[in-house]
């Protein structure tokens, strides 16, 4: 993959290169798999096929700002052709409206832009890429025609940058089985006329355009969250992630990506970015829960975007969030807004935890262990965790341990009488704490008669963190003692017995990667425990 800081000590002696000389039909990119115009037509051979765009518009008489999304997807199912997806947002308000509709068509040509769909209702609607007097196509200049219940959009778009090759060539693998032939085309400017509740006025304002076609099919396959970004500096960012049936984000090129326009000259794909989820928010009627802050870094680039509203979810012909966001952050040196889309298959749950230990009557005196698991892990929503224990009948808990990202904790109840009672509990939370559970013990667990022996605590581990073994090294004389290493759920993984001297080797044997604990005792009790870290 290229990157990014190379490219920018040429932009400013490649810039200009190619000027409007992409304005041109036919138009090929050497090494790309897309032609135009014809694949901005339909493709029988191919099982899944969609036209999408998202626009920021301004009202030329009310001032006011709308977005809207349009998507028509090629799907044979039921009789129909596919079905047609249309959403608009008085931005000034966070009014949403939506509407989902099989449609057939009458005509989808395969050599050009140019689709007329009959929605279920007697709809008639258009997309096409507008001709010259002659009759001639107008290289990457489109006319868009829609209406629903409670509206209409009559849009003519013309494209300010080439075509942006997602994954460099326009073809990617996404997921585990699925391909797609994909571009972007990243700013259009728009002019035209929209319509809601009535009113009726003149519209200026920008767009992304988006077209696939291949096997993926965002209905069925692993779900995603997908971003069209645009920024004040001119840069234009395509950005996904897609999550496998355990809501885990391979770190693969096939589940996440990005691909930016540095300026229409030049462009960057890779898969090497950090995305993270910093907020999330639950919609109101369907309580369904979309994330709705990200940050996204690479190289140079850093920047937050924000979902305006919490409401814009699609209910058919499947459940998805559409909306809008703000951008902020940083190119660079540079300060930079912008604005875009985000559409959000991925749904999170509140987190899920089980209290693995204490599972027993009688715990131990000194650092005790407790563990939990995290029942339903999501690679887009990290889980912090409080330890809580109660001391008392009255299950009055106090935080013993906050704000912890391992799903172990060692309590030290030294300072407890032998056979004080105890309860535990584990909190979970998302870094907003919009996301929460909690586990508690449902019986009283009790500590232990014998607590650590102070004379015999001086214990050290080396190296540790440890690759393939470590030594452990005593202050004083071990006789007959034994040595158990212990897991994150407190179950004990290795054994080492019979140990006399002032040091025991620890090997790993296969053991994962990961924290563990050793616990050093003899006929006189428990002499250490520690945590022990494997690389």
């Amino acid at each position: 993959m290229r990157k990014f800081i190379p490219l920018l000590l040429f932009i400013i002696s490649v810039a200009g290169a190619y000027a409007q000389s992409w304005k041109t039909y036919p138009y090929h990119e050497e090494g790309t798999v897309l032609y135009f115009p014809q694949d901005e037509g339909r493709h029988p051979d191919e099982p899944t096929e969609w036209w999408y765009a998202n626009s920021f518009l301004t009202g030329q008489q009310t001032g006011k700002e709308y977005s809207i999304m349009i998507s028509y997807f090629y799907y044979p199912a039921l009789g129909f052709d596919g079905f047609r997806i249309f959403n608009l947002t008085d931005e000034s308000d966070g009014q949403f409206f939506t509407d989902a509709l099989p449609c057939v068509y009458p005509v989808m040509s395969e050599d050009k832009m140019h689709i007329q769909a009959s929605t279920w209702g007697g709809g008639q609607e258009q997309w096409v890429t507008k001709t010259d007097d002659s009759g001639e196509l107008i290289p990457f200049e489109y006319h868009l025609e829609a209406q629903s219940s409670f509206g209409s959009i009559n849009l003519d778009f013309v494209a300010l940058k080439r075509p942006l090759m997602i994954g460099e060539t326009g073809f990617v693998y996404q997921g585990a089985f699925a391909y797609s032939y994909y571009y972007s085309l990243t700013r259009l400017e728009v002019s035209g006329s929209i319509t809601l509740n009535g009113l009726t006025e003149p519209v200026s304002g920008i767009a992304w355009l988006d077209r696939q076609y291949g096997t993926f099919n965002p209905s069925i396959v692993e779900n995603y969250e997908w971003f069209s970004l645009q920024l004040s500096n001119g840069m234009d960012l395509n950005v996904w992630e897609l999550f496998n049936d355990s809501n885990v984000i391979p770190d693969t090129a096939t589940y996440r990506h990005f691909s930016v326009f540095i300026n229409d000259s030049v462009s960057v794909s890779d898969s090497e970015f950090t995305l993270q989820r910093l907020q999330y928010a639950f919609t109101p009627e369907t309580e369904h829960c979309y994330a709705k802050q990200w940050r996204f870094t690479h190289d140079t680039i850093d920047l937050t975007f924000t979902s305006r509203y919490s409401d814009q979810e699609v209910i058919l012909p499947f459940e998805f969030y559409e909306g809008s966001v703000d951008v902020s952050g940083t190119v660079g040196t540079e300060t930079v807004t912008g604005q875009g889309f985000a559409e959000l298959l991925h749904r999170y749950d509140h987190p899920a935890v089980r209290i693995t230990n204490p599972a027993v009557t009688y715990g131990e005196g000194g650092l005790y262990p407790i563990a939990w698991q995290l029942l339903n892990p999501d690679d887009g929503r990290p889980v912090w965790y409080d330890v809580e224990v109660s001391t008392g009948n009255d299950l009055n808990f106090e935080p013993v341990a906050v704000h912890l990202s391992d799903t172990v904790f060692f309590w030290d109840n030294s300072s407890f009488d032998p056979g004080t009672p105890f309860w535990v509990k584990v909190k979970a939370y998302s870094n907003d704490s919009t996301l929460t559970g909690n586990d508690s013990t449902t019986q009283a667990v009790y500590t232990a008669v014998k607590n650590l022996n102070p004379a015999s605590r001086i214990i050290s581990a080396f190296p540790n963190p440890a690759g393939e073994r470590t030594m452990l090294e005593s202050s004083r004389l071990l006789t007959n003692a034994k040595l158990q290493i212990i897991n994150g759920l407190g179950e004990t993984v290795q054994e080492i017995t019979a140990i006399n001297g002032t040091s025991v080797l620890i090997e790993r044997k296969g053991l994962a990667p990961g924290i563990y604990f050793y616990r050093l005792s003899s006929a006189e009790g428990i002499m250490a425990k520690g945590k022990l870290i494997f690389r």
